[in-house]
């Protein structure tokens, strides 16, 4: 509701590209695993009950919402929400209460929809297909299947949107309740150079572009002109990534030429941060060696000469994600020594210790007297902190086997100092000196869910399944999950962070 009250109020500053970008990705990232979980759950017991708290809860619910407006519409959805606060003031509702509010609004029975997205798990994914015949549309499909293969089917509402080049876009409004459904009035539109089948965010689930599309897409996004909508297909190239139908380095490509010119702060940090997984994460030595300079080439220059303050800061600390090579090296190594410095930007003590965590997890020349001298600065205060958390993104196996000795065994170490430093430790860079302690760090799941806090979990397994790479590491995952005797909220948390892990070697072994 605070993202419908701000979307009237301030249309001008793209509310729901920012829902898109900032909401619904966590649900989505655990919405594909075969560890996700239904909205609403039975919970047995208080212990279990942090176990549910998540992206599910917190970011797909709302998405949800979202689509039952676009659904039913914003009249009745409106009145829908009144007629569920009057009925049940200063009182006690259930999830059917509200849906019982919704049917009697829209008149419609909402029944069939509140079941499958509130108490099933999982969601569609959905593709259009099209065809030409003299420059006219014959026909536009949409068909969706279960991202986990368990043959359900998900009654949805979404707009489709036709893109040309040299004419606005045509936007047609498809209800799919069936596999697959042909989507009335599109036939005798003229041929579009692409079809988007998710315009505006209305629907949940997974949409892929077709072929054609991509291939359009990838090359005129510097045409789309709307920024929601440029978000939404930037979306939708980073989708096909992660499923393995488009090269990362091709995503790379894109992004290396768009990104001169993109000004929109949320854009450039999204594209930023899924460059780093893509050149990290996804690409040989051979072809991380070609593009990762230039990357950081261009991060150095906007980090200087962007022309807004915030673009500035953004650049800085895509930099700091990307650093690879002697070119992202020699700008942080500048500013630690106040030998330049960004303009308008004034670097706080947190901002000095990533840098000097960066140069010491790449092992660059002076990342250690750097850390010496940062020491020294605050040797009382938060300096420690910083120090420890820096620490552990030494590339050696002493600090990795201390580090991890620490994690587990020393009780008065603080629970957030352990948990800002998991990244450092799980460099991308170092998980061949990590990878022995993946399995420990599985191991230790019952002793952290007893001990630690309620999103603590997620971090441990992140940070440790996260920074894994190989074929190998994920069959050390998959047998220890397929013999360990650990609660079941446990390994459903384990079967969602490792598919990542699990596209990473479908990517590597495609692509390669």
């Amino acid at each position: 509701m605070a993202y419908r009250t701000l979307a009237a109020l301030k249309p001008e500053q793209n509310v729901w590209a920012h829902f898109y970008q900032q909401i619904k990705p966590a649900a989505y990232g655990i919405d594909v695993t075969s560890g996700t979980t239904p909205i609403y759950q039975d919970i047995a017991n208080l212990k279990d009950a942090k176990s549910a708290y998540g992206a599910i809860v917190y970011s797909k619910a709302p998405a949800l919402l979202k689509q039952l407006a676009y659904l039913i519409g914003d009249e009745h959805f409106r009145d829908g929400l009144r007629l569920y606060l009057k009925e049940h003031l200063y009182g006690n509702a259930q999830w059917s209460d509200l849906v019982s509010a919704f049917e009697r609004s829209s008149g419609e029975n909402l029944k069939p929809w509140a079941a499958a997205w509130i108490t099933r798990r999982a969601m569609p994914e959905v593709r259009a297909s099209w065809e030409c015949r003299q420059g006219k549309l014959q026909s536009l499909k949409l068909a969706q299947k279960d991202v986990l293969a368990e043959n359900e089917v998900w009654p949805l509402a979404t707009q489709a949107l036709l893109g040309y080049e040299d004419a606005p876009p045509v936007r047609l409004r498809v209800q799919l309740t069936t596999a697959s459904t042909q989507v009335t009035g599109a036939s005798g539109k003229a041929c579009p150079v692409y079809v988007f089948a998710n315009d505006e965010d209305y629907a949940y689930g997974l949409f892929l572009l077709d072929d054609e599309s991509r291939r359009y897409i990838q090359q005129h996004l510097a045409d789309v002109s709307d920024v929601f909508e440029r978000t939404l297909l930037w979306g939708a190239l980073w989708d096909s990534v992660r499923a393995a139908e488009m090269p990362p380095n091709d995503y790379l490509e894109t992004a290396l030429r768009e990104l001169p010119s993109e000004t929109n702060e949320n854009l450039v940090r999204s594209i930023g941060a899924r460059s780093s997984v893509a050149l990290h994460d996804y690409l040989s030595e051979k072809t991380l060696g070609e593009l990762a300079p230039r990357f950081e080439a261009l991060a150095a220059k906007k980090m200087m000469q962007a022309p807004e303050k915030g673009l500035r800061i953004l650049w800085f600390r895509t930099l700091l994600s990307l650093a690879t090579t002697e070119i992202g090296f020699e700008p942080i190594r500048q500013l630690l020594k106040g030998d330049s410095s960004i303009p308008d930007v004034e670097l706080r003590n947190l901002d000095r210790w990533r840098m000097v965590s960066t140069l010491l997890a790449q092992k660059a020349a002076g990342a250690a007297e750097f850390y010496g001298t940062e020491k020294k600065l605050d040797p009382n205060g938060i300096g420690v902190k910083y120090a420890y958390l820096a620490g552990a993104a030494k590339p050696d196996a002493k600090t990795k086997r201390w580090y991890f000795e620490d994690y587990i065994h020393n009780k008065e170490r603080q629970e957030d100092w352990v948990q800002d430093s998991l990244g450092n430790f799980n460099e991308w860079n170092a998980d061949s000196l990590t990878a022995p302690y993946l399995k420990p760090s599985l191991e230790a799941l019952p002793q952290i869910k007893q001990q630690r806090k309620i999103f603590f979990t997620l971090a441990w397994l992140n940070a440790f399944i996260g920074g894994q790479h190989s074929k190998e590491a994920d069959e050390v995952v998959h047998t220890w999950l397929a013999t360990a005797d650990i609660d079941a909220d446990l390994k459903l948390k384990v079967l969602q962070v490792v598919d990542d892990l699990d596209r990473t070697v479908r990517i590597r072994e495609r692509f390669r």
